[in-house]
């Protein structure tokens, strides 16, 4: 009777409450010799406890995982945001694309064609006079021959350029720049010009490459002189597949970055065109 009275609702359990106290006025009194049956009085508390005895129960173990699932998103909160700031936000080492990112013209018309050789400069030279003396010419100091600054125009790139080693069996990523490959090819000579970017984090100098075109054109300064290149392919590899870095028979500039979540590399060809001093 107790227990159906518990599983109904208020007013049921009222009515059930009020029949079990007539039923008991109107029952006869046991005589003796007759067994009772135990009863048990208990409030509702401890009649839930006993009612759902038969599950598990909340412990304090549960409140720790329920207080940590809360930090761990947080957590999560603030790294996207952390990362958001740094993809999106103002990039610091990084050069202000302005308006006139081409600031010289491309003209090629009084330039000999690349290579240069000494005796295009030199058949044009005047021949000294013996007769008079010359003054010593000092030696003149080699230009640095190794890329100095990246623009890519149609993507908003604007960037220096420093070298990059090998560290640990690894090629390092410039922060904030874009990053030359230590023993690749030089501008203007027959060879690969490897340069490399982060695409997320660290500055993200190559965030846009997925967005550049083929037939795009693309800047590289090196040794006091210009170098403009035309995109011709691009492609995605995975990391292993070194082989976009080997040297090449003609003059080709490579830009390589992460893609895909950074499981994969997108990589992009450009040929050399032509080159005017600074």
């Amino acid at each position: 009777m107790w227990q159906r009275l518990l599983r109904r609702s208020a007013k049921e359990k009222q009515l059930l409450a009020k029949d079990l106290l007539q039923e008991l006025l109107l029952s006869p009194a046991p005589t003796e010799g007759v067994a009772l049956r135990p009863v048990v009085l208990r409030s509702l508390a401890a009649q839930r406890q006993v009612a759902l005895s038969r599950f598990l129960l909340r412990t304090w173990f549960d409140e720790v995982l329920k207080h940590g699932e809360r930090v761990l998103c947080f957590l999560l909160l603030g790294v996207m945001a952390i990362w958001l700031f740094e993809t999106y936000g103002p990039v610091q080492g990084q050069e202000k694309v302005a308006a006139d990112l081409v600031r010289q013209p491309l003209s090629q018309a009084s330039l000999p064609a690349l290579p240069f050789t000494e005796s295009d400069f030199l058949a044009k030279a005047p021949s000294p006079d013996y007769l008079v003396p010359q003054a010593m010419a000092l030696p003149a100091t080699p230009l640095d021959q190794r890329p100095q600054h990246l623009q890519i125009a149609t993507i908003g790139v604007d960037t220096v350029v420093k070298e990059v080693f090998i560290e640990d069996g690894v090629w390092q990523v410039a922060d904030y720049a874009a990053g030359y490959h230590h023993g690749t090819g030089l501008p203007g000579e027959k060879g690969n010009v490897v340069l490399s970017g982060h695409a997320g984090l660290r500055g993200g100098v190559f965030r846009n490459l997925p967005a550049l075109q083929v037939g795009a054109e693309v800047l590289l300064d090196a040794g006091g002189w210009r170098y403009r290149y035309r995109v011709k392919e691009t492609k995605s590899v995975w990391p292993l597949q070194t082989e976009v870095m080997d040297p090449t028979s003609t003059p080709t500039l490579t830009l390589i970055t992460c893609t895909a979540w950074d499981t994969q590399r997108l990589v992009v060809f450009a040929d050399l065109l032509d080159s005017i001093p600074l």
